[in-house]
């Protein structure tokens, strides 16, 4: 009986052993995701971060985005979820601006969604700075803040950094994302939006546990 027992146990360990091992080349480098040459600093470093590349006028970041959203109600406290607007698109720096407004304001949560659908679901076309500032009246903010903001220091400071950590990072296309400043989810090679959530979190798993 003892013998049987322990056949058992042993059995078990090199099946879990194998799951563990299929699990971690699962996602390959170069092929899931690429490691940066030039690792970036994180926004929390007692976190991990995932950071999405995107652009309010981009249809495949409008389209990713209830899977965002999904995701980010079940992550655990432990990732620190960051956007970055990009400006290498047509019309992406007006809109850059205006993630940034709303990040100053304290609007993300209540503006983010609506602002793509009114973009891409009602085709409005807000792409200049009196567009956007009218869009955000609907929210509260009158048009004399929302350009003082627009035109800031500090959304001018952080698009210059968006569009160099962009650079750096050297993001091919949106939506994209970087896990801890390390690594390039390979989107070209990910089959399915849950595919690419794995993906994330199979990095985010190997930078919490150094592994």
């Amino acid at each position: 009986m003892l013998r049987i027992v322990t056949a058992l146990l042993l059995s078990l360990g090199l099946a879990t052993g194998v799951a563990a091992a299929e699990e971690h080349t699962r996602f390959a480098v170069d092929t899931h995701y690429k490691v940066l040459d030039v690792p970036g600093s994180v926004d929390d470093p007692s976190k991990v971060e995932v950071r999405e590349f995107f652009s309010y006028g981009c249809p495949h970041c409008y389209s990713l985005e209830p899977a965002v959203d999904a995701w980010l109600e079940e992550k655990p406290d432990y990732i620190d979820y960051v956007r970055t607007p990009v400006l290498f698109l047509r019309n992406a720096e007006p809109l850059a601006r205006a993630y940034y407004v709303e990040d100053a304001l304290g609007l993300v949560d209540e503006m983010h969604v609506p602002l793509f659908d009114a973009i891409h679901k009602h085709r409005e076309p807000l792409f200049n700075e009196s567009a956007l500032a009218n869009f955000f009246r609907k929210y509260g903010v009158e048009p004399a803040e929302f350009s003082k903001l627009y035109g800031s220091f500090g959304v001018s400071t952080k698009i210059r950094q968006a569009d160099a950590l962009s650079k750096k990072y050297q993001i091919p296309g949106v939506p994209n994302f970087v896990v801890n400043g390390k690594y390039l989810v390979k989107r070209e090679n990910v089959k399915s939006n849950e595919e690419l959530f794995k993906v994330i979190e199979f990095l985010v798993n190997k930078e919490k546990t150094g592994s």
